[in-house]
């Protein structure tokens, strides 16, 4: 059922795509720290980063659709009861679908729903690496929200949190750990908006 969804929810995307000479298309990148909430056990933040593609989509004077296609390095640090710790790293493929609106020209708040499909997972415990991807769920869900800068000249800063409502592991029923990550990214708009609802907005 969740591979099914995510199929649904990138099939939505490449609908976009497909309408982008309307729209937008642009490439984004920047840094991330992330962990994940658990119980039972103390996590960490650690670094990150992400980079991809996003196709802002004007469906009103004030309202993108920007769904996104991303790669993105997630992870924390685990420290268990006795001290014992270990980092779990990450990279995920992410499909992030929000709705943006614009509070002046540039200025916007931006939510939604973001899929996510692990495609790496690597355990490092006393110089020691493990690949433990087949302990994780093969879809990741969750709401995602914050607030951006859009420019004229095609430049979009964004500062985003995710909060993952769905567990990252397979049978767990001790950490129940679910996703987190804080990020900044700026971006450029390769194809701009044409008609009136983008140039009402960037003056």
């Amino acid at each position: 059922m969740r591979s099914r969804s995510f199929a649904l929810l990138l099939g939505l995307v490449l609908g976009v795509v497909s309408h982008a000479q309307s729209a937008g298309i642009g490439a984004k990148g920047g840094i991330l720290v992330s962990s994940v909430h658990a119980v039972n056990i103390r996590t960490s933040p650690i670094p990150g980063a992400t980079a991809g593609i996003y196709f802002p989509w004007g469906i009103g004077p004030r309202v993108e659709l920007q769904p996104e296609i991303l790669v993105t390095a997630l992870g924390t640090v685990y420290t268990e009861p006795d001290d014992d710790r270990y980092t779990e790293r990450l990279l995920y493929f992410q499909v992030p679908l929000l709705i943006k609106l614009y509070l002046n020209n540039g200025l916007n708040v931006s939510g939604g729903y973001q899929f996510a499909k692990p495609l790496s997972a690597m355990r490092t415990a006393n110089d020691s690496k493990v690949d433990v991807l087949e302990r994780y769920e093969s879809l990741d869900m969750g709401f995602v929200g914050g607030m951006g800068m859009d420019f004229r000249s095609g430049v979009d800063l964004s500062l985003r949190a995710y909060s993952a409502m769905t567990p990252s592991l397979r049978n767990d029923d001790a950490l129940f750990s679910k996703n987190r990550s804080l990020q900044l990214t700026i971006g450029y708009r390769f194809v701009q908006f044409r008609g009136s609802q983008r140039g009402s907005r960037r003056r």
